[in-house]
């Protein structure tokens, strides 16, 4: 595990680069991004996704954890953040830098909630994403924000003296994350098509969510059910960290199956596409 700054030096973005453990797989280099959530909700799924990290590599995975501006150990604060576009291209920037790190011609993204929102759009944009791992995505923006918001409020009325946050026009402070009102606009429009993402997906969620990811060729996706119910939106849990290491060890499994037959069709290689690639159904 190598901790390091890369991209523009004067606005540096965070990564922990995951090396594959033992020797190497016959092939194609294997990597994936892990593109985390924003706000507390990355506090809470940091030990989560290091350690999904670290079991990827015992699959011959590189692995590049990365954060992004505002968020983590990267340059800037989160209220510097105006728009999605930014983070868009911080999740490009770690995949060049993934790429020349390991040899791979093209990259998994695995993304948690938004992060797995941003690595959907990015991977409709760039032909170096071979598939995609959405875990628990953000799919309605509205709704993402009105229960962070209500967790908010719930946690200001705990306050003997009830505490004051920011919201104005420009910024509001939710679950102490200061977010710019700007950001914030773009994510309340998000209204994510998973059916639009046509790489081989692994989609992890609750099983009532199941009809929410309904994909233009299904052959393309996997749905795996989490083991308990979300907590997202309950505030006795938001200082308890993401601890599911029985779903995190099946998500391994899948997500090795997923490079096999990625490799057996060849798309790890640029030249090649994944849509030939079937993703086991549901």
């Amino acid at each position: 595990m190598k901790q390091r700054f890369f991209g523009h030096p004067e606005s540096p973005l965070f990564g922990v680069y995951h090396k594959p453990r033992g020797l190497s797989v016959r092939g194609a280099p294997r990597a994936a991004i892990i593109c985390p959530p924003i706000g507390q909700e990355y506090n809470r799924t940091h030990w989560a996704l290091r350690l999904l990290a670290n079991q990827l590599t015992r699959r011959k995975i590189h692995v590049l954890r990365v954060d992004y501006h505002g968020i983590g150990d990267s340059a800037q604060s989160i209220d510097q953040i105006h728009g999605l576009r930014i983070w868009k291209q911080n999740i490009s920037q770690a995949l060049e830098h993934l790429k020349q790190e390991s040899g791979a011609e093209t990259v998994m993204l695995i993304g948690q909630r938004l992060g797995a929102t941003l690595s959907a759009l990015v991977a409709k944009e760039r032909a170096d994403v071979n598939s995609v791992v959405l875990w628990e995505p953000v799919t309605n923006g509205r709704a993402f924000l009105d229960q962070l918001r209500k967790m908010h409020a719930q946690m200001v009325d705990l306050w003997v003296s009830r505490m004051t946050s920011e919201n104005n026009d420009g910024f509001e402070e939710i679950l102490g994350s200061r977010f710019c009102r700007s950001l914030l606009n773009e994510i309340e429009a998000i209204k994510l098509d998973i059916g639009s993402v046509i790489q081989p997906q692994l989609v992890v969620d609750q099983d009532s969510n199941r009809d929410d990811y309904q994909h233009s060729e299904p052959s393309l996706m996997k749905f795996f059910p989490s083991f308990r119910k979300s907590s997202w939106g309950e505030l006795k849990e938001l200082e308890t960290a993401y601890l599911r290491p029985e779903m995190t060890r099946e998500m391994v499994k899948f997500i090795d199956e997923m490079f096999q037959r990625l490799s057996h069709f060849e798309a790890l290689v640029a030249a090649k596409t994944a849509k030939a690639v079937s993703g086991g159904g549901q």
